[in-house]
């Protein structure tokens, strides 16, 4: 979905879009699948050049639990807030190719989105945004009890940890096959 910021007006404009609006069905399915999705969205200019886009998208993902790989269903809710400013050049000795180190970043604060001539991809930036919800090690939600409601494991004071125990034993010297050597 491309959006014409050219059209927006000054008040701002609203969208909606779902599984059955099918404006975003494309582009996320190789992360979703066919899992519903639904998605809100505002867009207001802030200046001629630049825009306020605030929003938030719900579906579920498929995963697979990283304590038991039973798969499920994880439900995400990312909310973005975002500056669409117009593409800056990406020269290697530009002012815009060194970037802060990422743990000066403020997490509460708006990111920066680009658009190009203006047209700004708005599936792309919602597929990116599904992308970075999806969590490194998913596991299924707890119950009130401690349980996995995935699996049914209990999952308070218990380690998902793997260890394997190594052979005690020492092993031989490369070395050693030289002493049954026969020389002439």
């Amino acid at each position: 979905m491309k959006i014409n910021l050219s059209e927006i007006p000054a008040e701002g404009k609203s969208f909606v879009c779902n599984s059955q609006t099918g404006e975003f069905n494309a582009v996320l399915s190789d992360l979703i699948g066919t899992k519903s999705f639904h998605s809100e969205f505002f867009i207001k200019p802030l200046n001629s050049r630049d825009f306020e886009l605030i929003g938030f998208i719900k579906t579920d993902l498929p995963e697979e639990c990283s304590r038991c790989g039973i798969d499920f269903s994880l439900k995400i809710e990312p909310k973005f807030k975002a500056i669409l400013i117009p593409r800056q050049s990406d020269e290697r000795t530009g002012k815009y190719a060194k970037v802060n180190h990422i743990s000066e970043a403020l997490e509460e604060g708006p990111e920066v989105a680009q658009y190009e001539g203006m047209v700004f991809n708005m599936g792309e930036y919602v597929h990116e945004a599904v992308a970075i919800a999806a969590p490194f090690n998913p596991a299924g939600p707890v119950d009130e009890k401690g349980d996995c409601t995935v699996c049914g494991i209990t999952v308070k004071g218990r380690s998902f940890g793997y260890d394997e125990q190594m052979p005690a034993e020492k092993p031989e010297s490369p070395f050693a096959v030289l002493k049954n050597i026969k020389l002439n």
